[in-house]
């Protein structure tokens, strides 16, 4: 008890600490609960210093930022940047394209100095400043100069990068870099399919790979020596790869585990129980780096551990099979809330999908390893095809559930709900756990049923970096006004799918296009492959929609055909939704403002969309006097390099007292009505 009491004591500090307050109140409440229940003083005083404690610590460690520091270690490598790490503090540090450094060398900068994180965050996108929080980094060091003191004599970064240079095929290349190396190129088709089908979450975060071929060459050698030395020696064995892989949480989860196991079973008399490794080894992770919390590696790591130990008697009495079903049902459900935060959907046959694949995986595991030591590429190759079919043939089914992910509250409430539901079931209570899982059941279909859509009426001007894309939705019916367009990124896949998604917005009835800019257009081929879209309108057919859909939408650009500049061709679009008024500029320029003045007296508009990203082409202060809107919301990118929203365009909205509103600051801006 005293080592889950001070793991549940760090856990909390460092939940509250990093200001996640509800978590960290839930988890200090179950201390509490816990401390109450065993009624022993001694404990309670060892779980107060060691929360009281390691808040203190990490106060003292916030203030050791000390960039005069000129020797840094790097502890990971990417493509484009790599993690260092003082003694102190860990940093960002860009690298350039020609840059040899690797894990472990040391380096000298000259002239150090801090800057703020600052990075792009598309709608959806992945959070790389979250990504870094996680890994303790809060700031990006700028230099004059990296001079390389040491070199390790293994390069992990440059080993894994030659290998995956020799495969060719994009396909291949990817699914071995995720499957030997957890990284995945999310822009290739066959990977976001992956995605939607959740079993990326199981497979990379929780190292069933590394244990199923560690644990497995430890029982072929049990037929030959005794267990002691069969565990050495399959760890020595596999200890090469699994030092490619150091960087990475997973892979040092599974290290530590194997030598505490081993260590207690050989050398203590296995005198700690499994809750006790868990609560050891996951206090020292966290008192060694207190948001190692944030990372799924590790909160998807221990549920896990956690849970397998709340239902091990339980499942001790099955037969083989029934033990391998059960415990596959029970990942599966501790991998869900995951999932959907990271996906916005569930795939119905998941569980089914992932009980067939697990074991077939780990066997292209071991070929994919083979490979990456001798093999030929043909065998995992010809494997790598067989899995694609079965994901293009369950996607063609098209039985995923769409909903947004879990907030804090419902994810406690998730694991609450299945903590009791395996509680009862261990004590075998049949009535209440039965009783629960009904519970559980009704809320959760709550929690699926789109009632909102059927009620509310909604605005979206989606965080499409440079660029424009908003989606309306009437009740159940939805429309999609552009669908901007990067040329570094898939917007479809990676930003508006998930949006969908997270809206329960499983179809698009209308897409229309103000005009064929990259910026507004670019992302449409995408959209179209991966995702329903029933009808598709521009400049040349807008005519048709109105007469299609009862959507109060009118485009007052009426010279259109006068014009041969794209951007004075854009519809220009007037929305009246439950009266309240939305006017869509596209790109258009300060002549067709003058021509919407002249031709509507008076327009109603209670939302501007500014015009061509706030360029000074446009939204000129005659314009914004004739129109008055309340607020006006201007879509651009991040640090663009056309030096959008102008400076004029904001100053001509504050003299209006036009409130101003900006998806580079702000993210997606939404106004939802009932």
């Amino acid at each position: 008890m005293i080592f889950l009491t001070i793991f549940l004591s760090l856990l909390s500090a460092s939940l509250i600490y990093n200001q996640s307050f509800i978590y960290g109140l839930f988890f200090l409440i179950i201390n509490i609960f816990l401390l109450i229940k065993e009624n022993n003083k001694k404990l309670c005083v060892i779980s107060f210093i060691s929360f009281a404690l390691f808040i203190l610590l990490l106060l003292i460690k916030s203030y050791l930022i000390d960039v005069n520091l000129n020797y840094y270690v790097v502890i990971e490598r990417k493509e484009s940047y790599a993690i260092i790490f003082n003694g102190f503090k860990s940093f960002y540090l860009d690298l350039e394209k020609n840059s040899t450094l690797d894990s472990f060398d040391i380096i000298k900068i000259s002239s150090p100095s801090l800057k703020e994180l600052n990075f792009t965050l598309l709608e959806s996108g992945f959070d790389f400043k979250s990504y870094l929080f996680s890994k303790s980094v809060d700031y990006q060091i700028n230099y004059e100069k990296i001079e390389e003191v040491f070199n390790f004599p293994l390069s992990f970064y440059f080993l894994k990068k030659n290998f995956l240079d020799t495969i060719k095929d994009p396909l291949y290349q990817n699914f071995l870099s995720g499957f030997l190396f957890s990284s995945l190129n999310y822009d290739l088709k066959e990977t976001f399919l992956i995605k939607d089908l959740q079993i990326i979450t199981l497979f990379s975060q929780t190292g069933i790979y590394l244990n199923f071929v560690l644990y497995g060459l430890k029982k072929i050698f049990e037929l030959k020596i005794d267990e002691k030395k069969a565990s050495i020696l399959s760890f020595l064995i596999f200890l090469p790869f699994l030092f490619i892989n150091i960087t990475r949480f997973t892979t040092i989860k599974i290290i530590s585990f194997y030598i505490f196991n081993f260590i207690n079973k050989n050398y203590l008399n296995k005198k700690f129980n499994r809750l006790e490794i868990i609560s050891i080894l996951g206090s020292i992770f966290i008192f060694l780096s207190s948001r190692i919390i944030y990372q799924a590696g590790f909160y998807i790591s221990f549920l896990i551990y956690f849970y397998l130990y709340l239902t091990s008697s339980k499942f001790y009495e099955l037969k083989t099979i029934e033990k391998k079903i059960a415990t596959q049902i029970l990942l599966t459900l501790i991998v869900i809330p995951f999932n959907i935060s990271f996906n916005n959907s569930f795939n119905i046959l998941s569980i089914i999908f992932m009980m067939i694949l697990l074991p077939f995986s780990k066997v292209m595991f071991v070929i994919s390893l083979l490979t990456f030591l001798f093999l030929p590429p043909v065998i995992i190759e010809w494997l790598i095809n067989v899995v694609y079919r079965i994901i293009y043939a369950l996607d063609s089914l098209k039985i995923n559930i769409f909903l947004p992910s879990f907030n804090e509250i419902i994810m406690i409430i998730y694991f609450l709900f299945l903590t009791l539901f395996l509680y009862f079931y261990e004590v075998n209570y049949k009535k209440r756990y039965q009783q629960i899982c009904f519970i559980f059941l009704f809320l959760m279909a709550l929690y699926i049923t789109p009632i909102e859509n059927c009620l509310t009426y909604e605005v979206s001007f989606i965080n499409v970096g440079q660029g424009d894309s908003t989606l309306i939705r009437d009740r159940n019916k939805t429309y999609l006004i552009d669908t901007g367009g990067l040329t570094y990124t898939d917007l479809a896949t990676n930003n508006l799918i998930p949006f969908f998604k997270k809206n329960r917005i499983y179809s698009i009835d209308a897409v229309i296009l103000t005009h064929y800019d990259f910026d507004h257009y670019g992302a449409l081929e995408s959209l179209k492959e991966n995702f329903s879209i029933k009808d598709i309108y521009d400049y040349n057919n807008f005519n048709e929609f109105k007469n299609k859909y009862d959507l109060k939408i009118e485009n007052l650009n009426n010279y259109i055909e006068t014009w041969t500049d794209e951007n004075n061709r854009s519809l220009v679009l007037h929305l009246d939704l439950n009266n309240e008024y939305f006017l869509f500029m596209g790109d258009a320029s300060k002549d067709i403002e003058k021509n919407i003045i002249e031709d509507y007296k008076n327009l109603k508009v209670d939302y501007l969309k500014v015009s061509h990203h706030g360029s000074s082409s446009a939204t000129s202060l005659d314009f914004l006097k004739s129109i008055s809107p309340k607020e006006a919301i201007i879509s651009v990118g991040k640090n663009n390099f056309y030096g959008h929203p102008n400076k004029e365009v904001l100053k001509n909205l504050e003299i209006c007292n036009i409130k101003i509103r900006r998806t580079d600051l702000e993210g997606t801006i939404t106004y939802k009505f009932i």
